[in-house]
């Protein structure tokens, strides 16, 4: 009887292990799916995945290499899929100093509201001591994610971009207002190279077997040697 007890407590064991893995691996799918889809501007598609994982997550944040890790990962994808539909106000805590609000462990997470905060600080915009003040607010923001523990290339660049602006507009160099125009995707568009000239270069063709100097020697044969003495 004990034997038998024995096996139906394993075989309940391997089973509910069996289940945790399956919702772990269709988390992985769902956030998988979701990135997809943002970086292809398929929003409603991608809130659909990542309400999924949020389903999976309650079972599946119990596995190893899982656990708030992933979750953290869940609400930084969140907050970025808000973002790149434009809806800042909506990324931003409520606090002053909305980056200093998030959980220093989801460096993401900061560096998406980092992003959030110049977009929407910058709003309106016209006059050039609002400008530099609210850069000066934005670099700070940046400045709270580098200084976790983790390094953050990005967050590293977009810093020395708002000092960059910050003084440009400081000098008169710029306009106060760096936002696009509405309507257009953030970043800029691409453009083909400029046509190139082969001049300069010279083009060497193999010679074929026949076309070969006598004196080459065949491929794979050495020529004999003298012996001396």
């Amino acid at each position: 009887m004990k034997s038998v007890t024995a096996y139906l407590v394993a075989a309940a064991v391997f089973l509910a292990a069996g289940v945790v893995a399956l919702t772990a691996s269709r988390l992985e799918r769902s956030l998988a799916d979701a990135q997809e889809r943002s970086s292809t501007q398929q929003y409603a598609l991608a809130r659909a995945s990542l309400d999924d994982a949020q389903g999976y997550l309650r079972y599946a944040r119990w596995v190893p290499k899982v656990g708030e890790d992933t979750v953290r990962e869940v609400r930084a994808r969140e907050a970025a899929l808000q973002y790149w539909q434009g809806d800042y106000q909506q990324v931003l805590p409520a606090q002053a100093e909305p980056v200093a609000a998030v959980d220093e462990s989801n460096v993401e997470l900061q560096l998406v509201v980092a992003n959030a905060a110049f977009r929407n600080g910058l709003k309106g915009v016209t006059e050039r001591t609002a400008a530099i003040q609210a850069l000066n607010e934005i670099a700070n923001g940046y400045m709270t994610v580098l200084k976790n523990n983790v390094w953050h290339e990005e967050a590293a660049y977009n810093y020395e971009y708002v000092v960059r602006l910050r003084d440009e507009i400081a000098k008169g160099r710029r306009p106060p207002s760096d936002q696009p125009e509405q309507g257009m995707d953030l970043g800029e568009s691409g453009a083909p190279s400029e046509a190139t000239t082969t001049k300069g270069f010279q083009i060497y063709v193999p010679l074929q077997g026949e076309e070969k100097a006598p004196e080459g020697g065949d491929a794979g044969k050495a020529s004999e040697k003298a012996r001396k003495g």
